[in-house]
């Protein structure tokens, strides 16, 4: 008897040691969705929630694994319903349903990104790719509940991976028609959404970047008064053949030939997917994965800060990154930023263990706290491919690939890693800014454009102008104190904005 309680005491311990609580299961999962329904055959992928209400979430249908036809739905959890968005181009620029003996020639609908913020009308908007009906892949833009969408982008080049600013306000997206994949940015999207006339011809387009090789990935910072994007960059290091894709930021708040600042230069190894932490906008995560046969790929972060001339820099030192899992698994979403911005969700890349879930506490590695890593030990034995989660109710959506389909299933989470959801101050900011900008509308600052583009544009309009005004958020702490440390300047402020002391 005395050894059985030992047993089950040190067990208990060991338990706790290895930080189970860190995140766990709340009650059931609950299956939402199957290819298995009717009109759903085939393969169930990239879930997206929705911002406002939490309850929609879009996701992408594949009919067989090696056709390339794309079909994107939105559905509602709430009302159980399911919307698949369709689009033609007639010459108005407008889209709308149509019959299905039409339809048939679209056969690409993905890339969905939700709009970060209402419109005035309390929508929902998205941005979106489509091939309509010229088999040519544009970008297009609609609300939640309506029928008909706007083309945004017409050219005979593929314009694809819309991404909203913070703001809502601009979409950046890549497209091939300058080369092998350049950034560009459509501005405005206020006017476009509230004109009648909506010729992509008159849409204000402008080219952020114009290399010979290829960027990806985007990912706008969360904080509206920042106005930086960062990307993946394939670069060919001199003396190298083989060219490697590196973490860059792009900070719009400044001139052309100043907005770009390398996060990472390895001419060994990959880094792609960054993403910012949804909280303080400071932390920015990335894989990385060496070029050799069979190299692992790894979880880095590095923190950000401005310096004492307001230009954006790493907060340790230049180049500097820190390694915060091994062997992460690139399927499905590398990394999911959960609650709090403290810690994200990630898996093993681990055939042989079912693709371990872990939750890594990005705070408490870099501070070199206890139960950095912690293992999901209830969520391994039931979900193998983590899709997306949602902040606001804690819900991840896990999606089961089987032989013949899918499924898809949403539970609810909680744990240590896990922290009470609030809004964060740039957000609250941004919201007051927009409103009185809409009360009082104010001349917005002009940035000369860059890159190859044509003439000038508004980088997230007069919201941002009136953000960064007001914005005081402190997002690291730091001394400026003439050694050499990143002087402590609000990230989101930029340098030439009222009050900035600049």
């Amino acid at each position: 008897m005395l050894k059985s309680c030992y047993f089950w005491l040190l067990l208990l311990v060991g338990q706790a040691m290895l930080g189970q609580s860190a995140i766990q299961l709340q009650g059931q999962a609950l299956e939402v969705l199957s290819s298995q329904t009717e009109d759903l055959e085939g393969f169930l992928f990239k879930p997206q929630f929705s911002p406002y209400p939490s309850q929609v979430f879009s996701f992408v249908r594949q009919v067989e694994a090696a056709d390339e036809s794309r079909y994107l739905y939105i559905y509602d959890l709430a009302a159980k319903s399911l919307i698949e968005v369709r689009t033609v181009t007639p010459n108005t620029g407008l889209t709308a349903p149509v019959e299905d003996s039409l339809y048939q020639t679209v056969v690409f609908n993905e890339h969905l990104d939700w709009r970060p913020v209402l419109d005035e009308q309390e929508r929902q908007w998205f941005a979106f790719v489509s091939n309509g009906t010229e088999n040519n892949r544009d970008i297009y833009i609609g609300f939640a509940g309506g029928s008909n969408y706007i083309r945004l982008t017409n050219n005979p080049a593929v314009d694809t991976a819309p991404k909203w600013s913070p703001d809502g306000n601009s979409i950046a997206f890549i497209s091939r028609r300058s080369g092998n994949g350049d950034i560009y940015l459509v501005a405005d999207v206020d006017k476009i959404i509230s004109e009648v006339n909506r010729d992509p011809a008159r849409f204000r387009l402008v080219q952020l970047t114009d290399t010979p090789l290829e960027e990806r990935h985007l990912d706008w910072n969360p904080d509206p008064a920042s106005q930086l994007l960062a990307y993946s960059k394939l670069v060919r290091f001199p003396g190298r053949q083989v060219a490697t894709f590196q973490i860059r930021i792009m900070d719009l708040s400044r001139a052309p030939l100043d907005r770009e600042y390398a996060v990472t230069n390895d001419p060994l190894t990959n880094y792609t997917r960054p993403r910012w932490d949804p909280q303080s906008g400071s932390r920015l995560l990335y894989t990385g994965q060496g070029i050799l046969q069979e190299a692992e790929a790894n979880l880095y972060v590095s923190e950000m800060a401005r310096d004492a001339n307001g230009r954006i820099a790493n907060k340790v030192l230049e180049d500097y990154r820190t390694e915060v899992f091994t062997g992460v698994r690139l399927t499905n979403s590398p990394a999911l930023w959960l609650a709090g911005g403290e810690a994200v969700l990630c898996q093993k890349d681990s055939v042989e263990a079912d693709y371990p879930i872990y939750s890594v506490n990005v705070r408490k590695w870099l501070e070199k706290e206890e139960r950095g890593v912690n293992e999901a030990a209830d969520l391994n034995a039931q979900f193998p491919n983590i899709s997306e989660f949602d902040a606001r109710k804690n819900n991840l959506i896990f999606i089961d690939q089987e032989e013949n389909g899918s499924r898809i299933y949403l539970a609810q989470v909680y744990g240590d890693d896990i922290l009470p959801y609030k809004l964060p101050s740039y957000a609250l900011e941004a919201t007051r800014a927009r409103t009185l900008a809409q009360e009082a509308p104010a001349e917005p600052p002009v940035v000369t454009g860059g890159g190859g583009g044509n003439g000038k544009y508004l980088v997230g309009g007069g919201a941002v102008a009136a953000t960064a005004a007001v914005v005081a958020y402190f997002l690291l702490k730091g001394n400026g104190n003439g050694n050499g440390d990143i002087q402590t300047i609000p990230i989101g402020m930029p340098p030439s904005a009222p009050g900035s002391g600049n």
